[in-house]
Order: structure tokens, then sequence, then C-alpha cells
């Protein structure tokens, strides 16, 4: 019985040996740091002949560079979407485009020559090359127009490209260290790093921190390695262009004229008699009628000379409206875009009158580049002849991104924004032509692309009178119609509804059911809701306010409006 007792405690002690050593082994595992490396070519992915990576920044691009005789050539893809746009390929005239403040550069494929307003210069290399594999871009000559760097490494060929003059986090490494692919010690090594070596922190977490290396590595690295972080701003110089802007002296209070046919220039003084503290007048005048870049007008040179004697200047509006348009093709074409933009000039040369209002509306994705390079070209031709260029774009959404308005707000003397069509015609949606929030919300979002003195808001003098219908099969129709803000006091009066405040829109709002059995409601734009907008452009500290359209409102909002933007009454 002994003998087995002093087996089975044997056993015993060797089982439970075994348990300490598999628990030793588990965290052996655990806890020792992988000494595996990753492959360049795992990281950067397998590069092909006269290839190179790209890293940018911040992370490491999709695309390819070229290095050829020792110059380094980016993809234009890449280049027009996060390193400089304003290098644009124009397909209807096979050349590649960059415009200045001043002039317009034109780049043909594989060529040293260039031009530059009907000159032709030669800068010694190929500025746009095109292979295979696409279109690149000299990186020599985008550095003497762009604010940014490029440096070369080897094994594997790589390209770090930063910008200057950014603000990034560094901090020099404590201890030489690993620097892995993700936070974690099981994490495959990308390169190392030793003690005193500066890098760029990129994001710092609780226990690890992703680094950009000097030699272009992104990875991570344990915070305990990594001294102090300092916040350094980049003092490489590179040209950056500027572009010359006209400002008007105070605020701009502008309103727009509806003009619909010749005959309602002669309305001028009427349709502005009661109105004060306006001192720019918007009258629309110009619209597209064909792909060509040709305009119907309905222009009046002594609208003009009237509208200088009342003190207003005058920044005439060109729009797109016609279903007979493809602003698409008109915006591709260069011919296209320079028979508009020479056209528009020379009326207000011709005219006298002091500015463009572009109002191209329902822009295209695929068009947003040549849209921004239309804006480019003509801002050249408005700066040299002392022509105030403005543009009016939606509310920044997601879907309107491709409007470029940083771009926007670069290169024109103001960009309006219009905080109206929350909800809209044709929506089956009711609600608010502009909320409070929707455009306290559009002119934050704004202000994070356009500098505030250039930025104009826009808002409504008109209300949308919402009509719900219950159907025979139990749907619901909806339908509306754009009123004046007389016009909507007078139908809710006249229905017997009283209004009340909404606090969620900040305005009157009323309901009631007509004779039809519709569902009627309308939010009220009026003197308080004015005031409120208007408030915001003191509040921020705008460019100026703009209303649509002269005629909409009541006189009793003007005051409103001056006191709200800090102008005196």
């Amino acid at each position: 019985m002994k003998s087995d007792n002093r087996s089975f405690q044997m056993l015993a002690a060797v089982i439970a040996g075994i348990g300490i050593l598999a628990i030793l082994v588990v965290c052996i595992v655990k806890y020792t740091p992988s000494g595996r490396h990753m492959s360049p070519e795992d990281y950067f992915g397998a590069l092909g002949e006269n290839e190179a990576a790209v890293v940018v920044q911040d992370h490491v691009a999709q695309e390819r560079a070229l290095i050829l005789d020792g110059s380094v050539y980016l993809d234009y893809a890449l280049v027009q979407r996060e390193l400089n746009p304003r290098f644009h390929w124009d397909a209807s005239v096979g050349l590649l485009l960059f415009t200045t403040a001043e002039q317009t550069f034109e780049f043909a494929p594989n060529s040293t020559a260039y031009m530059v307003d009907g000159e032709s210069f030669d800068a010694g290399y190929e500025v746009l090359k095109t292979t295979s594999s696409g279109m690149f871009l000299s990186a020599n000559f985008m550095q003497q127009y762009s604010d940014l760097k490029c440096e070369v490494f080897d094994a594997p060929p790589r390209v770090l490209v930063t910008f200057g003059s950014t603000q990034v986090q560094s901090a020099e490494m404590k201890h030489g260290s690993a620097v892995r692919y993700q936070g974690g010690i099981k994490s495959p090594i990308l390169t190392k790093v030793t003690a005193g070596t500066q890098v760029t922190v990129l994001e710092q977490m609780q226990k690890w921190s992703q680094i950009l290396t000097p030699d272009g590595y992104i990875g991570y690295v344990k915070n305990s390695r990594l001294g102090k972080g300092v916040e350094t701003v980049t003092t490489e110089t590179y040209y950056h262009a500027e572009y010359p802007s006209i400002r008007q002296e105070g605020r701009v209070n502008l309103v727009w004229h509806q003009i619909d046919y010749p005959e309602m220039n002669a309305n001028l003084e009427q349709d502005l008699a009661g109105v004060t503290g306006v001192n720019v007048v918007s009258p629309t005048w110009y619209f597209l009628s064909d792909n060509a870049g040709n305009v119907q007008s309905f222009a009046d040179a002594s609208y003009v000379e009237r509208a200088h004697a009342a003190g207003l200047q005058v920044w005439a509006l060109v729009s797109n409206f016609s279903e007979d348009v493809s602003t698409t093709a008109v915006l591709a074409s260069r011919q296209a875009r320079q028979t508009l933009q020479n056209y528009l000039v020379n009326q207000a040369l011709e005219l006298g009158f002091d500015g463009i209002n572009i109002d191209l509306e329902a822009i295209a994705q695929e068009a947003g580049y040549d849209y921004a390079q239309f804006m480019r070209e003509l801002s050249i031709l408005c700066r040299k002849n002392q022509i105030v260029l403005s543009v009016d774009v939606p509310v920044p959404m997601d879907f309107s991104r491709h409007y470029h308005r940083d771009e926007l707000g670069a290169v024109c003397d103001y960009v309006i924004v219009m905080g109206y069509d929350e909800h809209y015609a044709g929506s089956d949606i009711v609600g608010s032509v502009a909320s409070m929030d929707f455009e306290i919300t559009g002119i934050e979002n704004m202000l994070t692309e356009v500098p505030k003195d250039k930025l104009i808001s826009a808002i409504p003098f008109y209300s949308r009178l919402w009509y719900t219908q219950t159907l025979d099969d139990g749907t619901s129709q909806v339908t509306s119609e754009a009123v004046s803000m007389e016009q909507a006091a007078q139908i809710v009066a006249a229905a017997g509804a009283t209004p009340a405040y909404d606090e969620s829109t900040g305005q009157q709002y009323a309901e009631w059911t007509d004779e039809e059995g519709r569902l009627c409601q309308i939010w009220l734009e009026d003197e308080a809701s004015v005031a409120a907008r208007a408030g915001l452009v003191g509040e921020y500290d705008l460019g100026g306010i703009a209303e649509w359209v002269l005629g909409n409102q009541r006189d009793s909002v003007w005051a409103a409006i001056q006191n709200g933007i800090g102008q005196a009454s």
C-alpha cells in the first residue's frame, strides 16, 4: 500500500512539474518579444523596374513613384489627390496645366519644353512622363511650386514626402528600439531605431505610439522608449502660391436681384425702395446656353450706372440651370472654359460692373477638379482687371466634398455658403428651409476650409409651405411651394392658424388642415429668424451676409440684418 502511495505521489509531482513547465513555456512565449522581421515586399508591396514605394507624411500611398536617371517622378493621381491639386491634366487639349495666381503653365507629355502665356521655355528635363503605368510628374519641378519635400532611400527604393510649415509632434528615442508593424511585442519588426533618433509621433496610445522614422517607416514603439513629445513646426521653405484677394471695406451685405427677362432691369429703383444697409446687388443676368461655354445675357449697362448712383456695387451672377447644358462638358473643355471666362470678364469691363458671382450648382462628382481649375483660371483674369470674384456653394456635406471648398477659398475673393434648402422642392421630407442648427453647422464646417474674412453667409427670404395628402391607397403625397415673407403671413392668417415658436429650428411654426383635407405645415422666415441668422455673421466675424432674394422680404428685416452683422443702421 505504501508503495502505491509513493508511486501516486511521484506521478502527481511529475504532473505538477509538467504543469509548471507548461506555464513557464506559455509565459515565455507570451512575454518574449518576437524577433521576426517583416520583409520590405510585405510592407511596401512588390516593386517593378524603376519603381519606388511612396510614404506620404503619415501613410504608405497605394501609388508608386518612378526613379529615372536619379530623378523622382510622382504618380499624377497621388499628386492631385494629396499633394498639389493645382496640377491639372486637361484631356481636352492633352496638356498638364498648372495655374498660379498670375499665369498657367502648359506641359506636353514627355517633353522638356513648356508654355507660359504663349511663350516657350525649356525645363531641361521632362516635367510630365507618361508610361504604360500612367502619368508621372517631376518631383523636382513640383518642389519649386509646392510646399513639400521629397527624400529618396534605398533597399528598398522608397520616397518620403513631407510637407513644409506643418505642425507635428516629435520625440527623441531614449533607448534603441525595434519598430513594429503594429503595437504589440508579437508584431513583426519593420526596422530599428537607435537611442537619440528624432522621430515623428503620429499617434500616442496607452502603451505604444505610432511613429514615422526619419527614413520613411511607419510603425510602433513602446512609450517607455520615447522621450517627451514636443510640438514643432517644420521649417523647410518652399514656394507656396499666394492668391491675392480684393477686400471690401467693412462687411459685405449682398442681395440677389432676380432678373428673368431684360425688361426687369427697369425695376431696380422700385425693388430697392425701402432697402437699407445693402452695399452689393447681384442681378441674375447670365445663363450658360450651350456646352461650348456661350451665354445668354439679360445684362444692362444703365442698370450698373443706376446701382452705382445708389451707392451699390454690382456683382453679376452666372448660373447653369438650363437642362440643355452639360456643366460637366463645359468644365472639361479648356476652350469652353475660356469662352465663358473671357466673356464674363469682357462684360465686366464693357458694362462697368464690379464683380462676378459664379453660381454653378449640382456639380457632378467627376467634374470637381475641372470646376476648381475653371475657378483658378477665372481668378487670374479677375485679379488682373480688379474684378471681385465670388462663388456660391451649398452647405458642406460629405457628398459635396468634390467642390474643393478649400481651393475656392484660396483663389476667390469671397465664398458664399447658401444656407438654405435644408428641405427643398421635390423632397418627400417635410421641414424648415433653414433651421438655426443647419445655419450654424454650415458656417462652422465652412470655416474649416475657408478664411472667415472671405466667408459670406447667405440666408433665405422665403419659406416653404408643405402639403401632405393621404391618398386612397393609404400612402401620403408630399408637395410644397416657396412663398415670400408677406405671402406666408397672409396664408397663415387666412387659415386661422396661430404660429408657435419651435425651439428645434429657431423659427415660428404653424400647421392646419385645409379644405382639401391636406395637412399644411410651414416654418416661417420672419424678422426674428433673420435677426438670429444675421447675428451669426457678427458672432463668427464673417466677411458678410447675402440674401435670396430681393422682393421676398419685409422692409423691417433690413435693420435687423444691419444690427446682426455689426453695421450701424
